[in-house]
């Protein structure tokens, strides 16, 4: 049995990263890793982006309208992972690989065919943004793979200026679609401090 498991986590975790070549495809990265004068970066790496999902993680899994969806039944839940928004070089097949074998441990889902996922997710490389924040296009992916629930997540970035400074953050955030409403059944965010630079003169 821990045997399939492990099987089953590897193969959901192969097709994440398949999902997320075509997350590339889409968008236009860019590596730089100068930091202005002033700023003060913060020791935030794919290990700090892994432990804020796997919180998250547990957050949902204590929610009582989650517990009551998987009190009684294993519902089948399509992984779609975690996408980035950012021009910054995250491992997210790191991160989603986490993702899929904490969620794998805790038995409480049935996982949706990957390489339906994958195809069916073709549709949506040039829209991450829509398949994110609107429940519909999350909706028709879940129903594509015949899945129960849907789970997506972002890292964005988040910029703050206060008086004196300016602090730009991740956003970490995940949400749990009910393909049956179509709406989002639980969400969950946090915010993880990158960089911090002090203003002057307003600027």
């Amino acid at each position: 049995m821990q045997r399939g498991l492990m099987t089953k986590s590897f193969l959901a975790s192969a097709a994440i990263a398949l999902m997320l070549a075509l997350a590339g495809c889409a968008n236009t990265v860019k590596y730089d890793e100068s930091i202005a004068g002033g700023t003060t970066r913060t020791q935030t790496d794919d290990g700090t982006i892994s432990n804020a999902v796997n919180s998250m993680l547990e957050a949902m899994l204590a929610d009582s309208q989650v517990q009551a969806a998987t009190r009684s039944a294993r519902p089948m839940l399509a992984v779609f992972g975690l996408i980035n928004f950012t021009y910054d070089p995250v491992d997210l097949a790191a991160v989603n690989s986490q993702l899929m074998n904490t969620l794998s441990e805790t038995n409480h889902f049935r996982f949706a065919d990957q390489a339906a996922m994958t195809a069916a997710s073709e549709q949506w490389k040039d829209n991450l943004y829509q398949l994110f924040e609107q429940p519909a296009s999350g909706q028709q992916l879940a129903q594509a793979v015949d899945a129960d629930y849907l789970l997506v997540g972002e890292i964005s970035n988040l910029i703050r200026t206060e008086p004196k400074t300016k602090k730009v953050f991740y956003r970490v955030g995940l949400k749990l679609l009910d393909a049956n409403s179509g709406e989002f059944l639980w969400q969950g965010k946090r915010e993880l401090l990158k960089s911090e630079k002090d203003i002057i003169y307003g600027i």
